[in-house]
């Protein structure tokens, strides 16, 4: 599919979507729609398939599960990555398998799909991580006229700032979403993993299955192994169930 056949209202509900996400990291509310896995979701909602929507979504939420959206320590932009990459490669035409727990996808040219979109989302995110450095060290300087402002009682002046800085977010934030769409659409549509040769793919096809190990990494890394093993060990309990009761 051409991106640009697609209905307007589309492309006015994914920079929405991705502003207020982006918004939802740290500014604004915080309601931790901004993860990935939600982010996903709710853009196959716009896009009319949600079920589409949550493997990959699933898939980068272990990705980021260590780097938590606290304070100056978040170096990512997951959810404009997630909502531009996943919305584009679907515009594209892409979808999984219809049965998940089916070994063709996991293998082959499915598991191949899913991990170059993968790929896209986590390339995507890195840099747009860098975007949002560059806008927060910006802000610095508005930080220091909102102290001035906060000594000289004009408060009117520190909510210019504030709305100032919250406008710049959403501006970043629906700019970065469309983008990645448009690269995604366009990536997808070159079928780049059936150009690469038989090593780097399997190596693609592999990502999917190794994502879970590097959660497991990374939760015991910032838990600790005695606890994070008992947060694993619910959590992979916990999917095992909803995946039963949704299969």
């Amino acid at each position: 599919m051409i991106p640009f056949e697609v209905p307007w209202p589309i492309w006015v509900a994914l920079p929405a979507l991705g502003a207020w996400l982006a918004a939802d990291d740290t500014s604004l509310g915080q309601t931790w729609f901004s993860q990935p896995l939600p982010a996903a979701i709710l853009t196959g909602v716009i896009l009319g398939d949600p079920g589409a929507a949550i493997l990959p979504g699933l898939l980068m939420q272990l990705v980021v599960i260590g780097n938590l959206p606290v304070g100056a320590s978040f170096r990512l932009d997951a959810a404009g990555a997630t909502v531009g990459m996943v919305g584009g490669s679907m515009l594209a035409g892409w979808s999984p398998p219809a049965n998940l727990l089916s070994v063709a996808t996991w293998t082959g040219p499915a598991a191949e799909s899913l991990g170059w979109l993968l790929v896209l989302t986590v390339g995507a995110s890195l840099a747009g991580g860098w975007v949002v450095h560059g806008e927060r060290r910006r802000r610095l300087g508005w930080m220091l006229d909102g102290y001035r402002s906060v000594r000289d009682g004009d408060l009117a002046r520190l909510e210019g700032l504030h709305r100032r800085c919250l406008l710049v977010t959403l501006i970043r934030g629906a700019l970065l979403t469309m983008v990645w769409v448009l690269v995604a659409a366009w990536l997808w549509n070159l079928d780049v993993p059936t150009r690469m040769v038989g090593p780097m793919r399997g190596a693609l096809g592999l990502l999917p299955l190794m994502v879970p190990m590097l959660a497991v990494g990374s939760v015991s890394e910032r838990f600790g192994p005695r606890r994070a093993w008992r947060l694993v060990l619910a959590g992979s309990a916990t999917g095992f169930l909803v995946a039963w009761l949704a299969v």
